[in-house]
């Protein structure tokens, strides 16, 4: 589908997107907001920028003239965005309007209200899954859920583990579930790669309708301008490869959380300052140092062309060899603070649970914790790019924040909050 292939590149590179746009245009005079509980953009207030946030729970009631980035446990859209909608979050409800694109991610996401072009959604669910999450006064079921009245003028593309998706659509459908049930109205083409799929009476999918799942399903009369079904593998093969795969997966999980374990155990043992300090400051403001990584990572756009110029310059003022020595070293800079991104945002992530969880622990087992959760979750497909790229940024803003600290205040440093 005409679609697709432009829209898949948002299941990778949905942060990136939201990295480079954190610089450019009128985001240079965004409203940052965020609280460790509750946000609200009161109904009748405005927003005359681009809106940046992140809470425990965020309520939307008022006008974002300009794209909202949302980031918490619970958010709920009630108001209207006149940009795009970028957020994630445990749960994320849309009842109002988005006059642009909304990108969204969640274990639970409802959309009821309207989308001015295209949705994307990357969301939980699936069977057993369905039971509600808590999130402080709020809670929502797993999986995705497009109500009757969800409006959509342009595409939609849905990954999740299952759900159900109604309303209108005026652009193409595509969908990569466990379990759908399809009940919309859809103006173009649909793709459906499926576990189980129910197309209900009363849907319409105007042009093509594909689908591939285990075994036909029923497909109500008029339901389709035409309907094509594709069988997926033998179960032999198919079962063959699942399980090679799931093999495959927990053996490089495996190793790669060996990998982080003993690096990070070696830093804290012998210069655990490279983590504490960074994770210090992350735990102080958890938002701040997110858009300072934000801010710094945006800069990756000039990066290439800075270290290009300067190697040729090195290479022609004093030889080859000096130009490959500081080749070398400014792609392993760069390489080093990506390394060791997970290892300070996971020292916070483990703080921070043990914390909740009123224990006390050490930094070894709160960095083991913190890492065993973002490797697993890293893993996953479509979401880990997303992971390691929030952990970069906020890793990179926790070590900018530190030397600032530190220079700002440097007879009084700030001790991580974790009892050794």
């Amino acid at each position: 589908m005409r679609f697709w292939h432009r829209e898949r590149k948002w299941s990778i590179l949905f942060l990136v997107i939201l990295l480079s746009l954190a610089v450019t245009g009128t985001a240079l005079a965004a409203e940052f907001a965020g609280d460790d509980n509750v946000y609200r953009l009161a109904a009748g207030e405005v927003v005359n920028d681009d809106l940046y946030v992140g809470s425990g729970e965020i309520y939307i009631d008022g006008t974002v003239k300009g794209d909202l980035y949302a980031a918490g446990g619970y958010i709920e859209i009630n108001g209207i965005v006149e940009g795009d909608l970028v957020a994630a979050g445990g749960g994320v409800v849309l009842r109002g309007q988005v006059l642009d694109d909304v990108r969204v991610a969640g274990g639970g996401i409802e959309i009821s209200g309207t989308v001015g072009d295209d949705l994307f959604i990357a969301g939980g669910g699936g069977p057993g899954m369905n039971f509600p999450m808590q999130f402080g006064t709020r809670s929502i079921p797993q999986g995705i859920r497009i109500a009757d009245s969800a409006q959509v003028a342009g595409d939609v593309v849905v990954f999740g583990g299952g759900g159900r998706i109604d309303g209108r659509i005026g652009g193409d459908l595509w969908a990569g579930m466990g379990s759908l049930e399809l009940a919309a109205q859809v103006d173009g083409d649909a793709d459906l790669r499926v576990a189980t799929l129910r197309v209900e009476e009363g849907s319409r999918v105007a042009g093509i309708l594909r689908y591939s799942s285990p075994d036909e399903s029923a497909i109500p009369g008029g339901a389709a301008g035409s309907v094509q079904y594709e069988a997926p593998p033998a179960e032999s093969a198919r079962g063959a490869s699942v399980i090679a795969s799931v093999v495959g997966w927990v053996v490089r999980t495996g190793l790669i959380l060996v990998g982080f374990a003993l690096l990070g155990w070696l830093l804290l043992r012998f210069v655990p300052d490279l983590l504490t300090k960074p994770a210090s400051a992350i735990q102080d403001k958890p938002l701040e140092a997110g858009l300072y990584g934000l801010l710094a990572a945006a800069l990756f756009v000039f990066v290439p062309i800075l270290s290009i110029l300067l190697v040729v310059l090195v290479w022609i003022f004093w030889g080859t060899l000096p130009g490959l020595v500081m080749g070398f070293f400014l792609i392993g800079s760069w390489a080093l603070i990506w390394l060791f991104s997970p290892l300070i945002t996971g020292l916070w992530l483990g703080q921070r649970m043990t914390a909740q969880a009123g224990r006390e622990t050490t930094l070894t087992v709160a960095l083991l914790l913190g890492v065993l959760l973002l490797v697993v979750v890293g893993r996953i497909p479509f979401v880990g790019w997303l992971v390691y790229l929030v952990s970069f940024a906020l890793a990179l803003g926790g070590l900018l924040r530190s030397r600032r600290r530190a220079q700002d205040e440097p007879d009084q440093p700030a001790p991580l909050a974790v009892a050794g």
